[in-house]
């Protein structure tokens, strides 16, 4: 079985860079933009990028893409908050929008997480942010849309009775 990374690790070796590489990070456009930045290979190079494999390497790509989308790019909490259910307490976030970043392929699916980061700053459990990102399949995916779904304030179905 596969050991993941120590996303705490991660996190805190975010928040030591100096500003400078944090915000070279933060001005590409695509996540294969990162492979471009001596400041990318330093961040995760101590936490197992040399070692990985292309699959895990995608999954590095998207985790300090997201984390570099703002300065902090989320608030993190203890709690067990799920990145759906930070993106709906935000209250800016249409269904229609979030539908459109689970039907997205690679990299246009980040390109917009990124933007709903951004837009949104949401409070989240960092280490199940890293841990969905990290994997990032179709059930990862559906997970984002139904957390989100939940959370979201209830509108009455057209045509229901109260």
């Amino acid at each position: 079985m596969e050991t993941k990374p120590d996303w705490g690790a991660l996190l805190s070796a975010w928040r030591q860079l100096d500003n400078g590489p944090k915000a070279q990070m933060r001005r590409v456009g695509k996540p294969d933009e990162l492979l471009e930045l001596p400041a990318f290979y330093r961040l995760v190079g101590p936490l197992g990028w040399p070692e990985a494999n292309e699959w895990q390497r995608r999954g590095w790509l998207r985790l300090v893409f997201c984390l570099s989308a703002a300065n902090p790019a989320f608030n993190d909490t203890g709690e067990k908050i799920s990145l759906g259910e930070g993106l709906a307490q935000g209250g800016k976030i249409s269904e229609r929008r979030l539908f459109q970043l689970i039907r997205a392929d690679w990299p246009q699916d980040m390109v917009q997480l990124r933007r709903l980061l951004i837009h949104v700053t949401p409070t989240l459990n960092w280490s199940l942010f890293a841990d969905q990102l990290w994997r990032w399949q179709s059930r990862d995916r559906q997970r984002l849309l139904e957390d989100f779904v939940l959370a979201s304030p209830t509108k009455p179905l057209k045509g229901a009775r109260a």
